[in-house]
């Protein structure tokens, strides 16, 4: 019925002409015979339904299709392939098979890849060992979570490092830290810093610990107290911090806060190009490496290079210069500046993406020759 009514407009166009051929003009004679073979040829032409009927399907089983396989606008999509195929020039070529006409035969190739394609998407293949979908993360090194604990003594594994008679608590030792990094920039002598780096542990005692901090950091005995196998003479110690007496106490935290300082400082100088210095962390070990140049025209320039076990940044602060960088995964980062002033403390951060922690303070120096 919707193919008679669109096809009403070509039919009476040529119901018009048809018209205007069998009634002549007026003055024209009227040709029977014209008129009666006219309508001869006219009635052996077939229709565009009969030249529908009459296509043959061949191999393309039709019955066999489910209806409820094409929705309502694929078969609108198809019918509207199939109409656009009938043209004049079709009708007056002999009938073809439906698999020589490209339009339908595209049209249905099409359906059928969209349908596998939302059949896959609704039901994804899975892989021999799965079970169900699942989604996959991208490889990427995974992040180090810490714990609050561990986040809070995230650098107070380096005590294991140290030589020292009797375990700190890591309680003791992150308060310890603490001073010694908020110190170790400062100008004064040895002795001064140890005092003010212990001084907050035992309030109401600076001139005991003056007197201890001279003996600890006396050039006579710094030898003895490095190489010293304490285990060796470990009765002649207390056997734990907290059983320790106050002086005993003093004089462990001022040997310790000695050890803690000389590794958060780091000294170059022209005979001494490069020092290396590790560190020992709850996620691993930090490796910092720094570099003393002279270049062309008498320019120096101190480079640090540092390992991470982790993700993190390194940001090195010379007067108003500051070179910082960073990076998300565990690797290598490199930090440069120029002009350094000889005998002159800079401040070097290091720092791990992990929250609740503080980063790790270094203090830079070149020494004059």
């Amino acid at each position: 019925m919707n193919r008679d009514i669109e096809a009403f407009p070509e039919k009476f166009f040529a119901w018009l002409l048809q018209s205007d051929r069998v009634n002549p003009a007026p003055g024209h004679e009227f040709d029977r015979s014209t008129a009666s073979l006219s309508e001869k040829e006219n009635s052996n032409l077939e229709t565009p339904s009969e030249v529908t009927h009459s296509l043959e399907l061949g191999d393309c089983d039709i019955d066999d299709w489910e209806l409820e396989d094409l929705d309502l606008l694929e078969s609108e999509v198809l019918n509207a392939a199939l109409s656009s195929t009938i043209t004049p020039e079709v009708l007056r070529q002999p009938p073809q098979k439906p698999g020589d006409i490209p339009v339908v035969r595209d049209r249905f190739q099409a359906l059928l890849k969209r349908r596998l394609k939302k059949e896959i998407e609704n039901n994804p293949p899975l892989f021999p060992w799965e079970t169900e979908i699942g989604d996959y993360e991208p490889d990427r090194p995974a992040k180090i979570e810490l714990d609050s604990g561990s986040a809070t003594h995230l650098w107070t594994a380096q005590i294991q490092k140290f030589n020292l008679p009797v375990a700190i608590p890591p309680e003791v030792f992150t308060q310890l830290l603490d001073r010694c990094q908020a110190v170790v920039q400062s100008s004064k002598t040895e002795a001064a810093k140890l005092v003010r780096a212990v001084e907050v542990l035992f309030p109401g005692h600076s001139q005991m610990l003056n007197k201890f901090a001279q003996k600890v950091s006396a050039p006579a005995d710094r030898k003895s107290l490095d190489t010293v196998d304490y285990r060796q003479e470990a009765t002649k110690f207390p056997s734990s911090y907290e059983t320790a007496t106050l002086a005993e106490q003093m004089v462990l935290l001022l040997q310790a806060a000695r050890q803690i300082l000389g590794s958060l400082t780091l000294l170059v100088s022209s005979s001494q190009l490069a020092v290396e210095r590790q560190w020992l962390s709850a996620v691993g070990v930090l490796t910092l490496e720094v570099q003393y140049q002279v270049h062309k025209q008498s320019i120096a320039s101190v480079r640090i290079r540092g390992q991470f076990p982790c993700g993190g940044s390194l940001k090195f602060r010379g007067g108003q210069a500051v070179a910082s960088t960073h990076r998300p995964d565990p690797g290598c980062l490199s930090v440069e500046l120029f002009d350094l002033e000889p005998n002159h403390s800079y401040l070097l951060e290091v720092h791990f993406q992990q929250l609740g922690q503080k980063p790790l303070i270094f203090a830079v120096m070149v020494i004059s020759s």
